[in-house]
């Protein structure tokens, strides 16, 4: 009935191929048990809604995004300008495998993992995955959570037993633009 989907937001002025629909991201945050003292940090950032979605759950102590693609984090920009949070966020450009965070200096990590459809390849995600995850852990502070988003749901089953000391708290399936992905929550 209106030219936008009810799900998308009004701060969306930038959209990237892939990015995350912001239900599910406000999902994801909800899942994450946030608190207001979270140091929370979004790795593989895009277009910013895992961010924006957390500062629109509350107040938090930090909030910061990452990404490799200068594009990336210049429309992850703009979205959180439209939102109102450009003091409350800091956005960082680095590439995953090269985190820029000391130990233990995130209490909640979402991201949004590329699914090898229209960002990155299975072939890339197989060898990517088990590294990527092993960048969080370091990062994660002691009873840190990690919630993810992928499609790559056998790959996950393969690797998460080998990455301790996170545990899988929970997995949920769900329907988003036809596909089937998995939300996990790791905990450590």
């Amino acid at each position: 009935l209106t030219e936008r989907p009810l799900a998308t937001r009004d701060w969306r002025v930038c959209n990237m191929q892939g990015a995350l629909n912001a239900p599910v991201a406000q999902a994801m945050i909800y899942l994450s048990s946030p608190t207001p003292n979270d140091r929370f940090l979004n790795v593989m950032c895009g277009s910013g809604t895992l961010l924006i979605e957390r500062l629109n759950y509350g107040a938090v102590r930090s909030a910061v995004g990452c990404d490799i693609s200068p594009s990336a984090l210049e429309c992850a920009t703009q979205n959180i300008a439209q939102a109102g949070y450009t003091h409350h966020t800091q956005l960082i450009q680095s590439d995953i495998v090269m985190l820029p965070f000391p130990n233990h200096s995130a209490d909640v990590i979402c991201a949004d993992l590329p699914f090898g459809q229209l960002v990155g390849s299975h072939q890339e995600n197989v060898h990517l995955y088990p590294i990527w995850l092993r960048k969080l852990e370091r990062v994660l502070a002691p009873n840190g959570r990690i919630v993810i988003i992928t499609h790559e749901i056998k790959l996950m089953q393969s690797i998460l037993p080998d990455i301790r000391p996170l545990n899988l708290v929970a997995k949920h399936q769900i329907v988003q633009r036809g596909l089937h992905p998995c939300i996990y929550i790791l905990k450590k």
